[in-house]
């Protein structure tokens, strides 16, 4: 069984650097690369590189960032069936910089993403039988995305919904109704609910305002705090685990990742938000955006070292 992942796909430009720059400064970098990135690109990366069978969802140009992308997606053993491909339009591209805190500032030039249709969902919807799961952002048109939804709602398939960028309220409240899981930051959480979780009390009052919206799973990623759950069956916080980040650019996107396949292969949700945890700590240990996505075994053995 696969997880289905619809979703933006772009090449990565990421510049480190000793600081971010303010508005009107310019400032040298220390190093430069290219790579695959993008919400959708990376959980597929991720989630393939966790041990479990991955469909992906994602349009990109015919151009040459097009050709490298999916060159590198192929590399990396990723089915690319259901990559479409558009003519006269660009790859979607990022433009990254990271300070030497993992700290990190993005700009976006969406191009062929952007252009994903509900048509383009519904010419691809045999890819989403069969599938145990599907995980969505918001870096594509809102219709496309909500068509995935009700397809797979449809279908009995389980969603996980990471709302970022987060969109006007009422889109978002569409949206939220669809989704079985949703995974907002803090920041996020703030945007949608006006409550900024600090501590379990705080998370609480958020997902309880998510729910109220029609999602029946609610999980805060809270960065250096953890991570708060509240689902029909019980609520709990899952303790950080302790890393040095060097770039935290696709942590939340590791994070999702991993809650899927951990899902996926019987966990229950407790169990399964520690192994995100865990997947999206290690990616705040590597430089990158999908090449920051960890292994299994890198997983595993953070888990079985930890007692967090």
């Amino acid at each position: 069984m696969s997880i289905a992942i619809i979703g933006s796909a772009n090449m990565d430009i990421a510049a480190r650097a000793a600081d971010l720059p303010v508005p009107g400064q310019t400032i040298l970098a220390d190093s430069c690369e290219t790579g695959p990135g993008g919400k959708g690109c990376n959980q597929a990366i991720a989630v393939h590189r966790l041990g479990a069978k991955t469909r992906l969802i994602a349009k990109i140009g015919d151009d040459t960032m097009g050709k490298n992308l999916l060159a590198a997606l192929q590399h990396e053993g990723l089915d690319t069936d259901h990559i479409i491909q558009g003519t006269d339009i660009q790859t979607g591209i990022a433009l990254i910089t990271v300070d030497r805190k993992g700290e990190n500032m993005i700009t976006v030039a969406g191009g062929a993403n952007m252009t994903l249709t509900r048509q383009d969902i519904r010419n691809h919807y045999d890819f989403l039988s069969g599938c145990t799961c599907l995980l969505v952002q918001l870096e594509c048109p809102v219709v496309a995305i909500a068509s995935a939804l009700k397809y797979a709602r449809e279908e009995g398939i389980a969603t996980i919904l990471d709302p970022s960028p987060v969109l006007d309220r009422v889109v978002m409240r569409d949206l939220i109704a669809l989704a079985d899981i949703i995974t907002p930051n803090s920041s996020e959480c703030a945007a949608l609910t006006g409550i900024i979780p600090k501590d379990a009390a705080t998370a609480q009052q958020a997902a309880d305002i998510l729910h109220e919206m029609g999602c029946p799973t609610v999980i805060i990623k809270m960065g250096a705090l953890g991570a708060w759950y509240s689902a029909p069956d019980g609520n709990g916080k899952i303790a950080p685990f302790q890393v040095v980040p060097v770039d935290t650019v696709a942590a939340g996107d590791c994070f999702n990742a991993g809650l899927a396949v951990a899902l996926k292969n019987g966990n229950d949700l407790a169990k399964a938000v520690r192994f995100a945890c865990a997947a999206g700590a290690l990616a705040t240990t590597e430089f990158g955006a999908a090449s920051s996505a960890p292994y299994l075994h890198q997983v595993e053995t953070l888990l079985n070292n930890s007692h967090a």
